[in-house]
């Protein structure tokens, strides 16, 4: 029986003369003792997920799972799996998807929904698509959207709730996707669930990385860079005590998601609640910790260190968010399980939204034409390359929370130093 992992590889691609270390997930096949590299899962993961662990881990992942899935096909148990891509065909991805719509519809969950399933059959599709690029055989053809799954279908529905031996219910994907979306109701973290939430965090450094969150936007893989004290643009960067008390915003430049450089806002109050905070307060004893742990100094490129003196990663972030949540369940149970560290992202342009179509506008008509300026500052702000989703998806929370909060209009927040945690107070 041949069984595939995922592994982090760390190494320095001598073949590109290039000095700077390598990191990103492989593809291992193993059958009995024998384990094997594939090449070409594993050269794609290279090339196209390297600028992100969590991508890297989701496109290994992903293909593993896929592949894994080609294993147990009777026409594949004849071919070795670093032939897989060359025999793969439409077929066989959209099989992919009808198989875990089985295996969902089987234990009756409302996850991975049919919307995941697509999403996830895309990542492998993207694969074939760049062997076709790059003139690497293989049978999938990707201008045909025979690979898709139509789960709308009566005939597919009906024949993967044959397969999952379901009697009564003929249409059971359409319910569980409708359960799932009743669970994930359209929303940003309350006031009140943030509170709760920053109070039982393990460790206050993730309580201060989650309020700056709030207030610039930054995705965690973007908050654990920011440093004590910036170089190059960023060299204005440092302690607020230290900084212009006059300024009510600086310019911030994040390497960030895709390898890309990009310049934010950040406003001086985040900067100041930074200080007050946690620089002041907490980080001398973690930074001596550090010293301690690695036998130099931390350097001024690190900020938030744990309690033991480590520095934060994302998966830090997330793994203690977990943990929080449940500790803040027990402690409020209304407290919804579904929010996440990312949430905090969302605040920022959600206000931007409310404030430049002056609160209550944002309900009319006009507001769905989009404004490129708005739309630019945001997508900047954000990181984002779409204009059209970006903007429809911050008008809908925008809308949300101005409906939900009829009186409110955009004199609660100010139009120079726009402050998320004010708007929390009267929003939230």
């Amino acid at each position: 029986m041949i069984t595939f992992e995922i592994m982090l590889l760390k190494y320095l691609p001598m073949a590109e003369l290039n000095t700077t270390e390598v990191e990103h997930y492989i593809v291992i096949a193993q059958e009995n003792r024998n384990r094997t590299l594939l090449s070409i899962p594993n050269i794609y993961l290279y090339f196209k997920s390297r600028s992100s662990n969590q991508t890297s881990k989701r496109y290994a992942t992903l293909i593993a799972s896929f592949y894994r899935f080609l294993s147990s096909i009777d026409r594949f148990k004849r071919i070795e799996p670093g032939d897989y891509h060359i025999h793969v065909t439409n077929t066989e991805i959209r099989q992919w998807q009808i198989f875990r719509q089985q295996l969902r519809v089987n234990r009756n969950s409302t996850h991975p929904t049919s919307e995941t399933i697509f999403s996830d059959a895309c990542v492998v599709y993207y694969f074939f698509k760049w062997l076709v690029e790059q003139n690497i055989p293989t049978g999938a053809k990707i201008h045909l959207k025979t690979w898709v799954a139509n789960f709308k279908d009566r005939r597919l529905l009906s024949y993967i709730a044959k397969k999952a031996m379901l009697v009564l219910n003929t249409d059971p994907i359409r319910i569980l996707d409708k359960q799932a979306r009743q669970k994930k109701a359209l929303h940003l973290i309350k006031h009140s669930e943030i509170e709760t939430l920053l109070s039982v965090y393990p460790d206050k450094v993730y309580a201060v990385l989650f309020n700056f969150a709030l207030a610039t936007a930054m995705r965690p893989m973007e908050l654990v860079q920011f440093p004590y004290s910036g170089k190059g643009k960023n060299r204005h960067i440092m302690p607020y005590s230290e900084m212009d008390k006059k300024a009510k915003s600086f310019k911030y430049e994040i390497y960030g998601k895709g390898n890309k450089y990009r310049d934010i806002i950040i406003p001086s109050y985040a900067l100041e609640l930074l200080d007050n905070e946690y620089i002041k307060t907490d980080y001398p004893a973690r930074a001596k910790l550090y010293r301690e742990r690695y036998g130099h100094k931390c350097p001024l490129s690190v900020l938030f260190l744990t309690s033991q003196g480590e520095p934060v990663t994302p998966s830090m972030i997330a793994s203690a968010t977990n943990y929080a949540k449940k500790l803040a369940v027990a402690k409020d149970p209304n407290f919804s399980a579904h929010n996440i560290f990312y949430h905090a992202r969302k605040w920022w342009p959600t206000m931007m939204m409310i404030q430049h179509h002056k609160g209550e506008q944002i309900l009319t008509k006009d507001a769905e034409v989009m404004h490129i300026a708005l739309t630019q500052v945001i997508m900047n702000q954000m990181g984002h390359v779409d204009e059209s989703t970006t903007y429809n998806h911050y008008l809908v929370l925008g809308r949300y929370l101005v409906m939900a909060n009829r009186g409110i209009t955009h004199e609660t927040i100010h139009e120079d130093a726009l402050n998320i945690h004010d708007a929390l107070k009267m929003y939230g």
